[in-house]
């Protein structure tokens, strides 16, 4: 799709530093990312380009290139294991390959976003072992805070890492910690206080920006979706505006029930892009999809019916894992969804790697 590029032109804050002109690879990004959200929404597809509905670690592909012939604009990956410095992250996917493939996207114009689930450091168990007391063991003066620190080293080792071929770091949205409303990791509501989960958040942030000197982070900050939701609610775990350039929201249709996903999801944006708005950040819906993907038009009719109607950065739907059907959030070649996802990528607002590469 040929789509006219659109001239924005802003003062972005960051770390409450206003700026005109982007000096780290994080602004330059931030910059890219402000003129992009007046654009449309950006579709991103968790670990895109190393395994899909029915391939694994094959270079060149993507259940989405496969349907479409493009890439999404953005391409989630996960850092779970890198606390150990591991070979291999929790769904296999090799450190180098995704050092490369991360490097590759930022190449042709794409846009990358890491999260991150690391063990429980207490009980040395999942990320989903909500033990109580296991944040308040990794702050300052917890029985296993210099664990954090040696693990926040290989966090940052492995996102300066992240350089093109001529030495330029490469910028990523970082977003650690996500849905700590929830009750399903250790750093969430049954782990920590409030108070507890900014602690965190804020020493993770001083640790890569200030010690380790992680200049090509943008951070996001992205609870869970919860019932009734309002400020107040959503703000709870927030580290503050120092910390945070982009917020978001995770919230997905396991039910299979689209007129309350959407009513959900409606809900949601509505809270979301008012909050940002209203602070000056970026919002993006930062996970979401319909597991196993049950509506043949769920993209067009069911997603796009609501998502259209808000100004978002970018969708990350979640991933197609080849060894776990239940896994699966995004359209394949053969699939069901598959018309119905082509119909959504030739939405005019809908912006895949070929809308964006040219846009800065």
């Amino acid at each position: 799709m040929n789509k006219p590029t659109l001239l924005f032109i802003a003062f972005i804050t960051v770390a409450s530093v206003t700026f005109a002109t982007p000096h780290t690879p994080a602004q330059t990004l931030l910059k890219r990312l402000w003129k992009l959200q007046k654009r449309g929404l950006m579709i991103g597809h968790q670990d895109d380009p190393v395994y899909g509905r029915s391939w694994k670690w094959d270079e060149g592909r993507s259940d989405i290139k496969d349907v479409c012939g493009d890439y999404p604009a953005v391409m989630g990956f996960d850092l779970g294991k890198i606390e150990y410095n591991a070979d291999k992250n929790l769904d296999g996917v090799p450190f180098e390959r995704m050092r490369k493939e991360i490097v590759a996207q930022h190449e042709r114009g794409g846009i990358v976003t890491l999260s991150w689930h690391p063990d429980n450091p207490i009980t040395g168990k999942t990320a989903w072992d909500a033990s109580p007391q296991t944040v308040k063991g990794v702050l300052s003066g917890g029985v296993q805070h210099a664990k954090l620190n040696s693990w926040l080293q290989y966090v940052a080792g492995f996102i300066n890492s992240l350089k093109t071929p001529s030495g330029k770091k490469v910028p990523v949205i970082f977003r650690p910690w996500h849905e700590m409303n929830g009750s399903w990791f250790w750093w969430g509501s049954k782990s920590c206080t409030p108070e507890e989960f900014q602690q965190l958040y804020r020493y993770t942030f001083e640790q890569l920006t200030n010690k380790y000197l992680c200049n090509n982070i943008v951070w996001a900050y992205s609870p869970n979706f919860q019932a009734n939701d309002n400020e107040e609610q959503y703000l709870k775990y927030y580290p503050g505006d120092t910390f945070v350039d982009l917020m978001g929201i995770d919230i997905y249709d396991f039910e299979h029930r689209n007129d309350t996903y959407q009513t959900n999801l409606q809900n949601e944006l509505s809270l979301l892009t008012r909050i940002a708005t209203d602070k000056n950040k970026l919002a993006a819906l930062t996970e979401t999809g319909a597991q196993q993907l049950p509506d043949a038009r769920w993209f067009t009719q069911v997603f796009w019916q609501i998502a259209q109607n808000y100004t978002l950065c970018y969708v990350l739907f979640w991933r197609n894992a080849w060894d776990a059907e239940k896994e699966m959030y995004m359209t394949a070649p053969g699939h069901a969804t598959e018309t119905d996802f082509k119909a959504f990528y030739n939405e005019k607002r809908t912006l895949f790697l070929n809308d964006i590469r040219k846009i800065r």
